[in-house]
């Protein structure tokens, strides 16, 4: 069966859309780079149809390996950032912002309300219910108060 599989141009496109599936499907920006490479090793043979399939693969490789560091080369010199640097920080995004306690805050802990969840807080101080807290800091999950 596989002695008449021919490695023509629409192998290396179809491959070149599964490894732009893998990339959406597995993001770590490696089968981007290799998607690259398999669409100029697509486009070499749709100009050339005579490549047979181990020089496919050679220039593949070859690609693939220089269109990965120059990749990673580029991410490095140019990381990604993102517009909102707390994005995976909820709890940054409320420092300097005031609130209520929900809770009386006793021995250090206490419970505000922020949209309609309840968060931890704690800090150095005794007071209750009502009282205005502003965040300071977070760790992790709870938030650090201060009184006003």
């Amino acid at each position: 069966m596989l002695e008449n599989f021919v490695f023509n141009h629409w192998f290396w496109f179809v491959l070149t859309l599964v490894l732009l599936g893998l990339e959406m499907a597995v993001p770590g920006v490696i089968f981007m780079w290799l998607s690259f490479a398999s669409i100029i090793v697509g486009g070499l043979v749709f100009i050339d149809a005579s490549l047979g399939w181990e020089v496919q693969f050679i220039i593949f490789s070859v690609l693939g390996i220089i269109s990965v560091y120059a990749g990673r080369t580029y991410l490095k010199k140019n990381p990604i950032t993102s517009e909102d640097e707390n994005l995976n920080d909820r709890g940054a995004r409320y420092v300097g912002h005031h609130y209520e306690l929900e809770r009386p805050l006793v021995n250090g802990e206490g419970k505000v309300r922020i949209g309609d969840s309840l968060w931890l807080v704690r800090g150095d101080f005794n007071a209750e219910i009502g009282a205005a807290v502003k965040v300071v800091g977070s760790d992790g999950v709870v938030l650090i108060v201060e009184a006003l």
